[in-house]
């Protein structure tokens, strides 16, 4: 009867401690009746995703396409957050489609540049845009958006059915929340 009692006192000491250890690795407390609860000093949450979008069917004249939402994070690192896009153009080589980003519903106009056209195969040119039909766009993305969209900015409605149109986003974020603490203990 005693060993048993040790043996038990021996298992409910180890999983107080194991508790406590668990609570410390994941920055979480537990409290006397066993829920979990988020403590106040918490290390920053981060996001990485890549995400390739495949574009199909019609967007008509001023509708959009929401890429990604991100909340509760945001892009945080400048310059670890970027997007490529291959979509219609018209034949000077300027989009007919524009990505927008911020928070919604405070959005911004993102600047892609001019077409790419000058790529590589095997060491041999390879055009990567063909003006009035497809085009190749990079830009970065801003610091502190959580919202991408696509919005068709020509006058007409454009088919994406055809010529493998797509858009990949590739962010690094933080959490929002902490985002604001971190600025609000920096100043």
């Amino acid at each position: 009867m005693k060993k048993n009692s040790i043996f038990c006192m021996l298992i409910i000491s180890a999983l107080i401690t194991l508790t406590g250890y668990i609570a410390g690795v994941y920055g979480q407390s537990i409290s006397a009746n066993n829920t979990m609860q988020q403590h106040a000093n918490h290390t920053i949450d981060n996001l990485t995703i890549s995400q390739h979008i495949p574009l199909t069917g019609n967007l008509v004249k001023g509708d959009y396409i929401l890429l990604m939402d991100l909340t509760p994070f945001a892009t945080s690192v400048e310059g670890h957050s970027h997007i490529a896009m291959k979509i219609p153009c018209n034949e000077e080589g300027s989009p007919k489609a524009m990505i927008v980003t911020g928070i919604a519903p405070n959005l911004k106009s993102l600047s892609v540049g001019k077409a790419i056209n000058n790529g590589t195969l095997n060491g041999k040119s390879l055009d990567l845009s063909d003006e009035g039909n497809s085009c190749l766009y990079h830009a970065q993305l801003p610091t502190g958006i959580t919202d991408i969209a696509l919005v068709n900015t020509s006058n007409e409605t454009l088919n994406f059915d055809r010529g493998g149109y797509s858009v990949t986003v590739s962010v690094h974020g933080s959490a929002i929340q902490h985002l604001a603490a971190k600025t609000m203990q920096m100043h």
